[in-house]
């Protein structure tokens, strides 16, 4: 008696899952980069502003190719002004007040409704505005439009042609340009105007670290501990006591590992611990006396 040969089993049956868990596969790799965002959210992105678009938008545009939850800038440049913007991703937006008081850097070209002599220029410009300097805001800003002093530290003539002139400013953080270049018409009482601007710098921080929002990929995040060390002092603290500030407690000296930098009474300072940012903080004292007082001599301000 013959035996019957049992009949081989099909891979077919299988193939539709094979297929499946296969497409899968090909999938989550196709979405890896996606992924990988998530875990590079919070950081800063220096943007090579275009003319056309305002700040707000460009936040738009670098929080959807990054897929961001939340963007923010720090120093907003007006539709028509290109350069250096500093955009912040998720957490680092707590950050920007450390931003707020960077000087900023200018490169432009202004017109004279009227001409006059190159040494003439010159010279009212270093008596009049170089230096400590009044300025009431523009019509069109959104701050009050009250008399206030703002420190120019240079402005330069780069070249003169004809009734137009290049020029280089850099200035206290709130100094508005094209009201600098108003004022300078007044002055010379010929009137004048400003045609363009470029921020090429803002604190450390240059235009030649910045993206263009064509170029932008996640590779252009930067970390939130990288740029915040060329801006801020430092306290290093504990993992016990970065728990505490993370609760919203108040620190003492003896809680200080270390401080990276000097600062004044009251000034905002940025906490770390196990080189990660725990949150910005105000000491009570200056950094010369803090490690000797008894107490309590730091409070949290924004937790990170």
């Amino acid at each position: 008696m013959r035996l019957r040969k049992k009949p081989k089993k099909s891979v077919f049956p299988f193939l539709p899952l094979f297929l499946f868990y296969f497409l899968f596969f090909l999938f989550i790799i196709k979405k890896l980069k996606y992924l990988k965002l998530l875990f590079f959210m919070d950081g800063f992105v220096f943007v090579d502003k275009p003319k056309g678009l305002t700040s707000f938008q460009v936040c738009e545009i670098v929080k959807r190719k990054l897929n961001a939850k939340k963007a923010g800038h720090a120093g907003t440049l007006d539709p028509n002004v290109t350069g250096l913007l500093i955009v912040a991703l998720g957490k680092a937006t707590k950050l920007m007040p450390l931003f707020l008081k960077l000087d900023k850097e200018y490169v432009g070209l202004a017109h004279l409704h009227k001409d006059v002599s190159l040494e003439k220029l010159d010279e009212t410009i270093k008596k009049d505005f170089i230096g400590k300097i009044k300025q009431i805001p523009p019509r069109r800003s959104k701050v009050a439009r009250r008399l206030r002093e703002r420190t120019v530290y240079s402005f330069k003539v780069i070249k003169k042609m004809n009734k137009d002139f290049s020029f280089k400013v850099r200035c206290e953080a709130g100094t508005y340009i094209r009201k600098l270049i108003h004022d300078l018409g007044i002055k010379l009482k010929v009137g004048a105007h400003m045609k363009e601007l470029r921020r090429i710098k803002q604190g450390p921080f240059s235009l030649e670290e910045a993206v263009s929002l064509e170029k932008l990929t996640e590779k252009s995040l930067k970390s939130m501990e990288e740029v915040i060390t060329r801006i801020a002092p430092i306290v290093f603290v504990s993992k016990e006591a970065a728990e505490k500030l993370r609760e919203g407690k108040f620190l003492k000296a003896r809680e200080i590992l270390k401080i990276d930098g000097k600062f004044g009474k009251e000034q905002l300072v940025v906490a770390f611990s196990e080189k990660k940012i725990v949150a910005i903080v105000k000491p009570f004292y200056k950094s010369s006396e803090i490690k000797k007082k008894p107490g309590y001599v730091l409070k949290p301000e924004r937790v990170i």
